[in-house]
C-alpha cells in the first residue's frame, strides 16, 4: 500500500499531507450544485414557490452583491414570460431554469478566481486546514443562503421526511431478511432464506465465497460486506420490487 500511495505521489507532485487541487474543485462543484439544483427541485416539486425562494435570497443576503445580481436577473426573467403565452407550470419551470443558468455561471465563475489565485499554495500545502473554494469566493453568501432555502423548504418538508422514513425502513428490513439468509445459505429447512441467498448478484457471492477461511464459516465482517454491496447495488425501485416480494414470501412461511 505504501508503495501506491508513493507512486501516486510521484505522478502527481504532490507529497504527505498535500491534497490534489481537483479535491477543492470537486467540493466546490457539489457545494454549487447541491445547493441550486435542489432550491429547483424543490420549486418544481410545489414545496415552496418561485417567489418564495426570491424572497428568501433577498431578506437573507445582507445586501449581498452576487445575491442581488441573480435574483434581479431572475425576477426581470420571470417578469417578461409572464407575458407570454405560458401556463402556470411552464412559467415555474422556465424561471426556475434562468434562475439555475444565473446563479450557476456565477459560481463558477467566482469559484474559478479563487482556485486560480490558491492554486500555488494548493501544490505546497500552505493553504489553511478546511479551506473551502465556495467559502472564499464571492458567491460564500449566494450558496449559503440557498442551502438554507434547501432545507427548510424541501428536506424539512413532510413529503421529502416521509420518504426518507420509507426508505430507512426498507432499507433496514432488506438489511434483516439478507442477514437471515446470508446466515442460514445452507439451511436444509429454511426454504425463504435460501431463496434470498439466491437472489444476490452471481458476482457478489462469488467474490464472498472465494473470501472462505480455509477451515471455517464466514466471520460476520465478510456477511455484512456482502449484504451492503448487495444493497449498495440496488436501484430504489429494485430494491422496494425485492423488499415486497421477500417480505411476502417470508409472510408466507411462517
Amino acid at each position: 500500500m505504501r508503495e501506491i500511495i508513493q507512486e501516486v505521489w510521484q505522478e502527481t507532485g504532490l507529497s504527505e499531507g498535500i491534497r490534489h487541487p481537483l479535491a477543492y474543485i470537486m467540493e466546490a462543484c457539489d457545494d454549487i450544485a447541491y445547493s441550486i439544483i435542489d432550491a429547483e427541485d424543490t420549486v418544481k416539486k410545489g414545496y415552496a414557490s418561485f417567489y418564495d425562494l426570491m424572497d428568501h435570497l433577498e431578506n437573507n443576503s445582507g445586501n449581498d452583491k452576487v445575491v442581488a445580481e441573480v435574483v434581479g436577473y431572475s425576477k426581470s426573467k420571470n417578469h417578461n414570460f409572464r407575458s407570454g403565452d405560458l401556463s402556470s407550470r411552464e412559467l415555474i419551470d422556465i424561471s426556475m431554469q434562468m434562475f439555475r443558468v444565473k446563479a450557476i455561471s456565477s459560481m463558477v465563475s467566482a469559484a474559478t478566481d479563487v482556485f486560480v489565485s490558491n492554486i500555488e499554495k494548493m501544490m505546497s500545502g500552505n493553504l489553511q486546514p478546511g479551506f473551502e473554494i465556495i467559502e472564499n469566493s464571492t458567491c460564500s453568501t449566494l450558496c449559503r443562503i440557498t442551502k438554507d432555502f434547501d432545507r427548510k423548504h424541501g428536506f424539512q418538508h413532510k413529503d421529502v421526511l416521509k420518504l426518507e422514513l420509507q426508505g430507512s425502513n426498507h432499507i433496514k428490513s432488506m438489511m434483516t431478511m439478507l442477514w437471515k439468509a446470508v446466515s442460514n445459505e445452507d439451511g436444509k429447512d429454511r426454504p425463504f432464506e435460501r431463496y434470498v441467498y439466491g437472489a444476490i448478484s452471481e458476482n457478489y457471492r462469488r467474490v464472498y465465497k472465494t473470501s472462505s477461511p480455509p477451515k471455517g464459516a464466514h466471520s460476520n465482517y465478510t456477511k455484512a460486506q456482502l449484504i451492503c454491496d448487495s444493497i449498495s447495488g440496488m436501484t430504489e425501485s429494485y430494491l422496494i420490487k425485492k423488499h415486497n416480494e421477500f417480505k411476502a414470501l417470508e409472510n408466507a412461511s411462517q
